[in-house]
């Protein structure tokens, strides 16, 4: 599919959902490094009644999605998420800054379980609650073993090698998600059900183990987030435009 294509796709999208459409299609992970461009493409389109996000990502830093859904909202009164496929933990928190979320059969959230940079191998990511579960693995091991002192000697080295700022900064960065989580619903997806915001947002930051677990449009309305199901021709146009940027970045990696 060439730009030209892609852009009557977008195009007809717009026409549909009476929005200004604007995409995030990424397989990097989400961070800062986002903001200025949105900012300057913001400020070329200008105040608009309804924007809606084209949204693949499969997660990022903790503090980006805030302030991408701050921003956006600075331009428009009606802020909308559409889904095609993924949108997974940090992007996840995007879509509870929206008003609604647009999804198809097989688009998915994710449990909010945000990343952040190895401290050694900088170009790793990984998922906060992986400290959080592997420090309650230790602590189950010592307290299960027939012998507690032969398994605290296995496991002290290990331990050592755990820098105790490091293990505060993991834990700061689960209890901003779950800030963020609950004022961004509070704010703005269940604004209207605020006895829902406490319940919605344990489950997305603690309920689930997986870090990859697939939320999917049925189970999304369940939890009490609104949701509109894409069939007929919007999702034929929203599947189309997925495929038409997939095919572009995959071209872009081959060059």
């Amino acid at each position: 599919m060439d730009a030209e294509n892609r852009y009557q796709y977008l195009e007809r999208l717009e026409q549909i959902r009476g929005s200004k459409v604007l995409v995030y299609f990424a397989y990097t992970p989400l961070d800062d490094s986002i903001l200025v461009p949105l900012y300057k493409q913001l400020k070329a389109i200008g105040h608009t009644p309804k924007i809606d996000l084209f949204l693949h990502s499969y997660g990022g830093a903790v503090d980006t999605p805030y302030k991408l859904v701050m921003l956006i909202r600075e331009f428009c009164e009606e802020f909308g998420v559409i889904v095609p496929l993924a949108a997974k933990s940090a992007a996840s928190m995007v879509v509870l800054g929206a008003d609604e979320v647009v999804m198809g059969p097989v688009s998915e959230l994710g449990p909010i379980d945000p990343l952040v940079k190895h401290p050694v191998y900088r170009d790793v990511w990984v998922p906060v609650q992986a400290i959080r579960y592997t420090l309650e693995y230790f602590q189950r091991t010592i307290a299960d073993s027939p012998d507690p002192e032969l398994a605290t000697f296995i496991i002290n080295p290990v331990l050592n090698k755990l820098d105790p700022w490091l293990i505060g900064d993991y834990e700061k960065s689960l209890k901003a998600s779950h800030q963020y989580a609950e004022a961004l619903l509070s704010r703005y997806m269940l604004k209207d059900s605020p006895l829902q915001v406490s319940a919605v947002t344990h489950a997305l930051t603690e309920g689930y183990f997986s870090h990859g677990y697939p939320i999917g449009r049925r189970e999304a309305k369940e939890l009490g987030l609104k949701i509109t199901e894409a069939d007929g021709e919007l999702w034929e146009v929203i599947w189309s435009l997925y495929l038409g940027y997939e095919e572009l970045l995959n071209q872009r990696d081959l060059e």
